[in-house]
């Protein structure tokens, strides 16, 4: 994005807990012997849902051209092909900034012509969009939800708005016996040489270090103090 939103790509989805409470399982006693029922303690276990596929990351191949590469990359993700040419790169860029939410004089885009871009592309029930959150648990927990509705990957603005990245998918601890469920990490695949490549995994605290709210010091933008992603 330019200007502010052109730092989307000129350097160019913690803690989630989502708990259900189900009654413990308990095992009965022998019936032969006497006394109350024994409860087994509960036991935790760690599970991992990533999307990735070997060939699919893709790098940017300008400063300005984040969102087009990880755009490329969720489609490729999406479709299970390995497009990484630089005619198609060169493509998306061109219609994802016909269809950003602002005009920018530099070739950045925003999120809202990646989105309107991904939904013009993906067919489906689901539909990507923008989304914003006051709170970065919120948004994650969301990326969760649609990785694990849709098992489409998501995308994230990160470092104040000026880059973008690919969640591909996240680690979790889960309470055998019951629904309880924290959300540990995230794994994680950008279009710099330096970001996450293909992926790679990011505690919560280091995926915090880098996901900010978003900021245009140029102008009121509606994406402006929030955590934002694309997702369907």
């Amino acid at each position: 994005m330019p200007s502010a939103t052109a730092r989307l790509c000129r350097s160019l989805v913690l803690s989630v807990v989502v708990v259900l409470v189900l009654p413990w399982q308990a095992f009965a006693a022998d019936p032969i012997a006497t006394g109350a029922p024994t409860v087994l303690p509960p036991s935790v276990e760690t599970v991992d849902v990533n999307l990735y596929r070997s060939g699919a990351a893709v790098h940017q191949f300008t400063n300005y051209w984040c969102v087009p590469a990880n755009a490329q990359t969720m489609l490729n993700l999406i479709n299970g092909t390995s497009n990484r040419s630089y005619a198609t790169q060169t493509r998306y860029a061109r219609q994802i900034g016909r269809l950003n939410r602002y005009t920018y004089p530099t070739p950045g885009n925003d999120v809202r012509g990646w989105a309107r871009f991904l939904d013009a592309h993906v067919g489906g029930a689901w539909h990507y969009a923008d989304h914003s959150f006051d709170s970065s648990s919120a948004a994650i927990a969301a990326m969760v939800e649609s990785i694990d509705r849709t098992h489409h990957p998501v995308g994230v603005v990160v470092d104040r708005g000026s880059h973008a990245w690919t969640v591909v998918g996240y680690r979790a601890r889960v309470t055998r016996g019951t629904t309880a469920r924290v959300i540990v990490g995230l794994y994680v695949s950008g279009s710099l040489r330096r970001d996450p490549w293909p992926y790679r995994y990011m505690s919560l605290g280091q995926f915090a270090l880098r996901y900010t709210r978003y900021h245009e010091a140029s102008r009121s933008v509606v994406w402006e103090g929030k955590f934002v992603i694309v997702s369907e």
